[in-house]
């Protein structure tokens, strides 16, 4: 029959439109990729017009990114809204939870304090606060090199009181992503220097770097400036702004500046809370692992140090920057983990990087040392890694293996 229903010319029919229609939205790989003229450069104008459109598909409601050359910063770019509720647009100023990117800021100053000679890289974790962990054969030789090449053995969280901070298996044998590792450094940190580790990280970093915007605690101006998160639809706070603003009332009945408290004195804290909260490392702050908020121009001044060390008040010495581009812990062909920072031997070039995960946050940072250039993408959407991807291509004109194992 003339007029008989043909499903399957139908949908081809159909399909042809829509393809066309995404083609004229969406650019090809090669109009993306670019010849490499450095090996870490802003996306070109096809790409960054794109974006609207792939962060509608991806879901990510908005983003902010900033790339850094040799000292410079040649570009940023911000897009979407902080709030697919509110609509309030993301700016310069707008503040993002970096999740894990908070990592390599800690390993920075870790690596500054070990130049200082205030903390041995091989020395176990158990001789400085040996009060920490319980005793345990393989967990009592766990070092500093350990935790910052994710050798530690240690699990990545434990989510019951009655886990026991042991590792799985002989520290250095091989990789194990561990969040649980980066707090124990938090605690010797501490009590090398004396201090509160948000204080640590102000005086030592981040205030003399003038990321004024960043902070692994809370402060009480945070929250009017802090994205989102988002997750097909759904979305979510800050998971610590509550109990950073208990803690905050708490360190004002005390008298003492909430950057002051120890890891001690906020645990003491939350267990006089009503009710008292979990306290375990992966629901404390501050946390070295996991609570860094910062923007992303602050994020480029802390990227461009780590590329230059050029502040020696706070760098650590180019042999000691240099631990944290060169492979220590194999993971696999192309990837491995250096002291804070993950390695991609990528066509002959070498590559390092980090992503930031919390959920309906999620971030990437990727720099090229021997050119010392760097790119970070911050996004306040649980697809935001898949957006990373894009962006990365486009910013250095080739795919990378990362994404294929995160």
């Amino acid at each position: 029959m003339a007029d008989s229903f043909d499903r399957r010319g139908f949908l081809v029919a159909t399909a042809l439109p829509a393809a066309a229609f995404l083609a004229r939205r969406l650019p090809s790989q090669a109009q993306i990729k670019r010849e490499r003229s450095t090996p870490i450069a802003p996306p070109n104008d096809v790409f960054v017009t794109s974006l609207p459109r792939l962060m509608e598909i991806a879901g990510v409601p908005g983003i902010g990114m900033i790339v850094v050359q040799d000292g410079r910063t040649p570009w940023e770019h911000y897009a979407g809204v902080m709030d697919a509720g509110t609509r309030e647009s993301v700016a310069t100023n707008t503040l993002w939870p970096a999740a894990s990117l908070g990592k390599p800021v800690f390993a920075f100053a870790a690596l500054r304090l070990a130049d200082d000679g205030k903390l041995d890289l091989d020395r176990p974790l158990k001789s400085y606060v040996p009060d920490h962990a319980p005793n345990d054969a393989s967990g009592d030789r766990i070092t500093a090199r350990h935790v910052l090449s994710h050798s530690s053995g240690l699990r990545n969280w434990r989510n019951q009181t009655s886990d026991r901070l042991v590792p799985d298996f002989e520290p250095g044998a091989r990789f194990q992503y561990s969040g649980e590792g980066y707090y124990y450094l938090l605690r010797v940190v501490e009590h090398i220097t004396g201090m509160g580790f948000e204080q640590f990280m102000q005086q030592r970093l981040l205030g003399p770097l003038g990321m004024s915007s960043s902070t692994y605690a809370w402060r009480a101006d945070m929250g009017a400036r802090v994205v989102t998160g988002h997750d097909r639809g759904r979305t979510a706070t800050v998971y610590w702004k509550d109990l950073g603003s208990r803690l905050l009332s708490a360190a004002e009945q005390s008298g003492r500046p909430l950057a002051s408290f120890t890891s001690e004195d906020v645990a003491a804290a939350m267990a006089r809370m009503t009710p008292a909260p979990t306290i375990l490392p992966n629901f404390m702050i501050p946390n070295a692992a996991a609570t860094l908020i910062t923007a992303p121009r602050d994020y480029g001044v802390f990227m461009t140090q780590l590329l230059t060390g050029s502040l020696a008040a706070v760098a650590p010495r180019a042999e000691s920057r240099r631990l944290m581009f060169t492979s220590h812990t194999p993971i696999n062909s192309a990837l491995s983990w250096g002291l804070g920072l993950g390695q991609e031997t990528h066509g002959g070039d070498n590559y390092s990087w980090h992503w930031g995960d919390n959920g309906s946050w999620k971030n990437f940072m990727l720099v090229h040392p021997a050119t010392r250039s760097g790119i970070a993408l911050f996004t306040n959407g649980s697809r935001g890694l898949n957006l990373a991807s894009r962006v990365m291509t486009a910013a250095t004109g080739s795919e990378h293996e990362a994404f294929l194992w995160l």
